[in-house]
């Protein structure tokens, strides 16, 4: 009986291991106040505070969006698939309200060739941008 609840128990203790998803994202996205957008999300992996053989990845986040006057940078931390992120406007014409936080679900699955493919799909809040709260979605795919 030990050896048969040994068995059933083992798979639970093993550690999950994190993917590295840097890399180059193309980005739509849906803003509640602005509207809809297009952008390029560039995320790069900080090995140094990084345990990807736990299970845990951090990342550097930069991204600029089509018609917006200035980019964005920010940190992200993964779990698994699953990230958070905190991103702000960044350089001299930024918005000083256009900073807030985002969950970010990660799906790796197969093209119709059998190629992974990596999706991003992102929900996001500020807390006062222009005045108000806001939110926002994001669905990006991985292309470089």
């Amino acid at each position: 009986m030990k050896k048969l609840l040994t068995l059933l128990l083992l798979p639970l203790s093993i550690n999950v291991l994190a993917a590295d998803y840097s890399g180059t994202y193309k980005c739509e996205l849906y803003d509640k106040t602005d509207g809809g957008f297009t952008g390029v999300l560039k995320l790069k992996l900080n090995p140094k505070s990084s345990m990807l053989d736990s299970g845990y990845a951090s990342y550097d986040v930069d991204f600029t969006v089509a018609g917006i006057p200035y980019p964005y940078t920010g940190i992200a931390a993964a779990n698994g698939n699953n990230l958070a992120l905190y991103f702000e406007a960044t350089g001299n014409k930024k918005n000083l309200d256009d900073r807030g936080v985002g969950i970010v679900t990660i799906l790796v699955d197969k093209d119709k060739s059998g190629k992974d493919t990596i999706s991003l799909h992102k929900f996001y809040y500020e807390r006062s941008y222009k005045g108000n709260s806001n939110y926002g979605f994001e669905n990006c795919k991985k292309t470089g």
